[in-house]
């Protein structure tokens, strides 16, 4: 039995003790903006801008990093009555680029001299097939560098701006972002890895080195001779291209989530989304170590940094953080959605919720609310010293209702003084193994007509419902 106990103990310690040990981030403010769905973030200077898939793209004033003052949403008008999306974004101090991936009209050059009052400006052309996917971008000096999925990248020259005069395009299969730095191109290329282009002849890129990733790249982001490469579930890898044609593998950091973008900060940090949490990275010189984290509950899309305040695009929000220790009260969450596997009427299961007392003084917690009779919380206190976790048990019992509720309770974080996670239990809808009920959708993209699921009987079909609202 005691050695039962130890080996429990010693598995909550082995989960927690990695973010035990580091500093915190803490929550500076968190924003409801204009734009939805915020897909990217850029820094310039004291100007951000945070395009939505949905609602134009949102500006601020960073002037003071922590406290960011909206000044305008802007969008592009498409044909359809609706804004042009944006899903990245590049600038200078007086032009900033956005990509939308929609086929055809899949970008906006914005003049952002006036960020009171930008100017829709011109867009990205070029010859030959009309329905590119364009992604990510980035800019040196006058040389613009567009990632264009199965098409590649595009390399323009914006000596004029608002004119961007197609260069040379580099076919190198499925782009998804880009670097550029003096006469070298570099590409992340989704499950190809990553790809190393001498571009000193503009008109003629010549590959002169590839990577081979342990994931497929999200995201890739160079300073000096280090490349932060973001691979999805298998986190962040780190390169030393001091010399492009013997690659040399630095690190590797496996972090909790899915690693979508990077930012550098100063003094070798690197910022993470990491899909429902944000992390920072600190390279040592020899090894990547754990410097920051903050779970938070949100779908971190995006990140930016200024200084030591990093800016997380979170779909519906936008919040601020600052990175250090912690002066005041400050918890954390193991997880802000906890979800139960498909059990049998009476039958139960128990998932564990870690909350962790990451600043300066304790936290204190209100009595725990459960809105929803089928689930039980056990283990739970009102008190948590100061670097100490709290391993509480939510226990969910199957009855013959649907199980959706809220784990309601108060703490003294100034920041999140309002807890809400959600738990789901059995919820009305197809068991793994049963036959799928068969239905008929409009087809919107990619053809037309209608999709009759027993129309493919005997083929496999993958179907993604996604926000259906």
């Amino acid at each position: 039995m005691l050695s039962n106990i130890i080996q429990l103990w010693l598995a909550i310690l082995f989960f927690i003790c990695p973010y035990l040990t580091a500093k915190n981030l803490s929550l500076e403010s968190r924003i409801n903006p204009p734009a939805r769905e915020l897909m990217d973030v850029e820094v310039i200077g004291n100007l951000l801008i945070v395009p939505g898939n949905l609602d134009g793209y949102d500006f601020y004033d960073i002037s003071v990093p922590n406290d960011p003052q909206h000044i305008t949403n802007f969008q592009v008008p498409m044909n359809n009555n609706r804004s042009l999306p944006g899903f990245w974004v590049c600038a200078t101090d007086s032009f900033a680029y956005f990509t939308s991936r929609s086929k055809g009209s899949g970008s906006a050059i914005v003049d952002i001299s006036d960020p009171d009052n930008p100017i829709n400006s011109g867009y990205l052309s070029w010859g030959g097939n009309s329905d590119l996917i364009l992604e990510g971008l980035d800019i040196n000096d006058s040389i613009l560098a567009v990632a264009a999925h199965d098409d590649g990248v595009l390399i323009y020259n914006i000596e004029n701006p608002t004119y961007p005069s197609l260069i040379s395009q580099v076919y190198c299969g499925n782009a998804w972002d880009v670097e550029l730095d003096s006469s070298l191109l570099i590409v992340g290329s989704g499950e190809d890895g990553v790809k190393f282009f001498d571009i000193s002849n503009l008109n003629n890129p010549v590959l002169i080195a590839e990577h081979n990733t342990l994931g497929t790249v999200k995201d890739i982001e160079l300073v000096s001779n280090l490349l932060y490469i973001a691979v999805g579930s298998a986190g962040i890898e780190l390169l030393d291209i001091s010399d492009p044609h013997s690659l040399l593998t630095l690190d590797t950091y496996d972090t909790p989530g899915l690693a979508n973008k990077i930012s550098c900060m100063d003094n070798n940090l690197v910022a993470v989304s990491d899909w429902q949490g944000v992390i920072i990275l600190e390279w040592t010189g020899s090894v990547l170590e754990l410097a920051g984290y903050k779970q938070n509950g949100y779908r971190t899309m995006a990140i930016g940094t200024k200084g030591n305040t990093i800016y997380s695009a979170e779909w519906q929000h936008l919040q601020t953080y600052s990175y250090g220790e912690i002066q005041a009260a400050d918890i954390d969450l193991s997880s802000w959605e906890i979800s139960f596997p498909q059990l049998e009427i009476g039958q139960k299961d128990t998932i564990k919720l870690v909350l962790e007392s990451s600043g300066q003084f304790p936290i204190g917690m209100n009595q725990a609310n459960l809105t929803h009779p089928d689930f039980e919380l056990l283990h739970f206190e009102n008190y948590i010293d100061p670097g100490d976790s709290l391993v509480t048990e939510i226990v969910y019992t199957r009855s013959d209702l649907n199980a959706s509720g809220i784990l309601q309770f108060n703490s003294n974080d100034e920041d999140e003084p309002d807890i809400g996670i959600d738990i789901i239990g059995n919820y009305d809808g197809a068991m793994v193994g049963q036959d799928a009920t068969d239905f008929t959708l409009p087809i919107v993209s990619n053809g037309s007509g209608n999709f009759t699921l027993s129309d493919h009987i005997g083929q496999i079909v993958m179907v993604a419902f996604f926000a259906p609202g």
